[in-house]
């Protein structure tokens, strides 16, 4: 058994894995190092891999290093099943990384755009020979509502839940706000996908971290949703890094923490 741990801005993913099976993933608004412990409790996993692109954790840190059970921390430097081509490893966040090589797990050998819609929207390209080419980053919804009412007098600072309607044309301040904020992303979403389809023409998108945007039919045929994709390229990391790196041996001995 595996555990990760992805430690976002607004939230931490931890999922247990058995293979390459997701056996179950918990999200948490919070510091969750309880839960971490119950699950580690639960399903007794040999090794942890997690990584974050919060703010340094001292307590999370020590919590995790003495959890009896192998600890990796993930970077954008750690050695991947892919080729990163990104000139600054060390800057890469590795959520990022992570999301390049779950897609890679579950589409080998296919030029592949991942896009994650979190608290900021990632583009990362792969191409069929397993090259990460890089990517481009991008304000996130409530980056974009936040920084409209933050840098004007008199906008409003509003809620972009999915239950709100978002029109086709905004018919009051917060509609057109609201229209104007997530229809522009899909928008967005929309070119960036065709601009790279005309460079790759067999690509597949993978989507993960928010599905709210609306597409055409002709884009929407060519995307795949995955919410785990982060988790599963975390236990990808780990499992290539165990395989590569230790021998038998030195899978006997005690719980360390790593950084990979």
């Amino acid at each position: 058994m595996n555990l990760t741990i992805d430690i976002g801005n607004t939230r931490t993913k931890v999922a247990v894995f058995d293979g390459d099976s997701l056996i179950v993933e918990e999200k948490h608004e919070h510091t969750c190092i309880p839960q971490i412990q119950a699950l580690v409790s639960k399903y007794r996993p040999s090794y942890l891999a997690y990584c974050s692109v919060a703010a340094e954790d001292p307590e999370m840190e020590r919590a995790l290093s003495v959890l009896p059970c192998h600890v990796f921390h993930i970077t954008g430097e750690t050695p991947a099943p892919v080729r990163v081509c990104y000139k600054t490893p060390k800057t890469l966040g590795a959520d990022r990384l992570a999301a390049v090589v779950g897609a890679v797990t579950l589409q080998p050998m296919t030029d592949l755009l991942v896009i994650d819609a979190g608290t900021c929207i990632t583009y990362d390209l792969v191409d069929a020979a397993g090259l990460y080419l890089g990517g481009n980053i991008s304000p996130g919804v409530e980056m974009r509502l936040e920084a409209l009412h933050a840098q004007t007098a008199r906008l409003p600072r509003i809620d972009a839940d999915a239950d709100y309607e978002v029109p086709d044309l905004g018919y009051d301040t917060e509609s057109a706000i609201r229209a104007g904020v997530v229809r522009g992303i899909g928008y967005e979403l929309q070119g960036c996908i065709r601009h790279w389809q005309k460079r790759y023409p067999a690509l597949r998108i993978f989507l993960t971290g928010g599905d709210r945007y609306a597409f055409s039919d002709a884009v929407r045929k060519n995307i795949l949703t995955d919410s785990h994709l982060v988790a599963r390229g975390l236990n990808s990391l780990l499992r290539h890094n165990i395989a590569t790196s230790t021998s038998p041996a030195q899978h006997d001995e005690e719980p360390a923490t790593a950084n990979i």
